[in-house]
């Protein structure tokens, strides 16, 4: 629904650390050699209230306005190279989870949740590593996916590398939430409250997949497949595809293909060819298909209503005038299936001096085409470091419709942050944003972050 917000107010909290070595040498270790771990910890607390007033729905109808304080916590931790009894460094273990209290208008969502995202052991011995427990796969075949399984990998000699994985896969348990708004009539979703609804079966969410792939210096390919399923069937069969090779010294061809084995169609398929044309000029060459709904699970109705399949295809260029000054151009043609062709350029200038302190400005304009709508932008950014510990930036963004939106002929953003650390391991952050749009006569926002990074005390003694 389009929403209106007024007045927003966001604190945010947080505590971090970067990974670092320890030693610890243990007692009798007569050659003076010390054993090397390290461990890392992460904590970020962010605490937001925010205001939210609808617009008018369907034919004028009142809608409520809602008050709403969210609290997140995000922790992280892990440690590797720990001894064990396959031998030395080979050990390592992460653990990550969140959670939220949630006070104002819920609307039926519970006070507390959370959920563990990431917890895991791997071993490591030789060429051969196996990690168990709670982890994702990111890239290739799979995409993104997290699962409750098994990892094994394996270095195979000559720049080959080989996986294979298999568990689980993590639902999400916010779906089954008694609010939850499900495709269909309102009964249907009264049916999907989770008090009255069996508890999905984990046993029947599965998935299964690998990756091959060599590498060297300058080249590279991997071929990955992926399989998940559902307690209805399959919910996809992929076969992924990724290549990287120089044609020249100042030339550079790749690829990335994702196809759907089932249904024998490319969810995403890509092309480009990036090359140094001069000194002074960059040239990339990009074609891509897509088509959005084959991404979605074979067993989700929303496939039937997913996007349809377009191609794109055009080039981008940045020529350097100076020392600070670059001019980038864009320009794309794209292809949609059963619709008018679209477009989409940008030229934009940008300028950068360091001394004495960093600025940076870039000016941009952009068209687009769509098949339904088009709009004119005009983007303007300032970066400016006004010390070695105090810096600010400011966005201007307009946007100019061909056409309408519910009766609006534009949109305008506007942002700022300011960011200060006192210390190498403190830093400070404010931001705000205004925005006006068809969607929102007013959207204001503002936060505030705190992070602190500490890394772990050197330690000695036993393992």
């Amino acid at each position: 629904m389009p929403r209106k917000f007024g007045p927003l107010a966001a604190l945010v909290v947080g505590l971090g650390a970067l990974p670092e070595s320890a030693h610890a040498e243990p007692p009798g270790h007569a050659d003076g050699m010390r054993d090397r771990y390290g461990w890392w910890a992460h904590s970020e607390t962010y605490a937001a209230l925010f205001r939210r007033a609808l617009l008018p729905g369907p034919n004028g109808s009142l809608v409520s306005t809602d008050t709403v304080a969210p609290f997140y916590e995000y922790a992280s931790l892990g440690a590797t190279d720990l001894d064990t009894a396959l031998g030395k460094d080979s050990l390592d273990i992460e653990l990550g989870l969140w959670s939220r209290a949630l006070f104002g208008a819920r609307d039926g969502e519970p006070l507390f949740d959370g959920d563990v995202q990431i917890a895991n052991a791997r071993l490591r011995r030789g060429p051969l590593s196996l990690r168990l427990g709670r982890q994702q796969v990111a890239g290739g075949a799979a995409r993104f996916v997290r699962f409750d399984g098994a990892e094994l990998q394996a270095e195979l000699g000559a720049g080959i590398t080989a996986n294979a994985y298999g568990g689980w896969t993590v639902l999400p348990r916010w779906n089954e939430l008694p609010q939850y708004a499900h495709l269909g009539a309102a009964p249907d979703s009264l049916l999907r409250d989770s008090v009255a609804q069996e508890p999905a079966h984990r046993g029947k969410y599965w998935l299964t997949g690998g990756r091959i792939g060599w590498a060297s210096a300058e080249r590279r390919v991997g071929l990955s497949f992926h399989e998940q399923r559902e307690p209805g069937g399959l919910a996809r069969r992929n076969l992924g595809l990724d290549a990287r090779a120089p044609l020249a010294s100042s030339a550079t061809l790749g690829t990335t293909a994702v196809l759907d084995l089932e249904r024998a169609r490319f969810p995403d398929a890509r092309v480009w060819l990036d090359t140094r044309a001069s000194s002074v000029a960059d040239l990339s060459f990009e074609y891509l298909h897509t088509e959005p709904a084959l991404f979605l699970s074979h067993q989700s109705v929303l496939s039937v209503f997913g996007s349809a399949a377009y191609d794109e295809a055009g080039s981008l260029a940045t020529l350097r005038a100076g020392r600070n000054l670059a001019f980038d151009g864009a320009g794309f043609a794209q292809i949609y299936a059963g619709e008018r062709p679209g477009a989409r350029a940008e030229l934009a200038g940008r300028w950068v001096a360091v001394s004495p302190q960093t600025t940076f400005v870039r000016l941009a304009y952009a068209r687009l085409l769509s098949p339904d709508n088009g709009y004119h932008s005009l983007r303007s950014s300032l970066s400016r470091s006004f010390s070695a510990r105090f810096r600010g930036t400011l966005e201007a963004y307009a946007y100019l419709y061909d056409k309408a939106i519910r009766g609006y002929r534009a949109s305008t953003v506007y942002a700022t942050t300011l960011s200060f650390e006192p210390s190498p391991a403190l830093n400070l952050l404010w931001g705000a944003s205004l925005a006006h749009s068809p969607y929102a006569s007013l959207d204001v926002q503002t936060e505030v972050r705190v992070s602190y990074a500490f890394g772990p005390p050197t330690r000695r003694g036993g393992p």
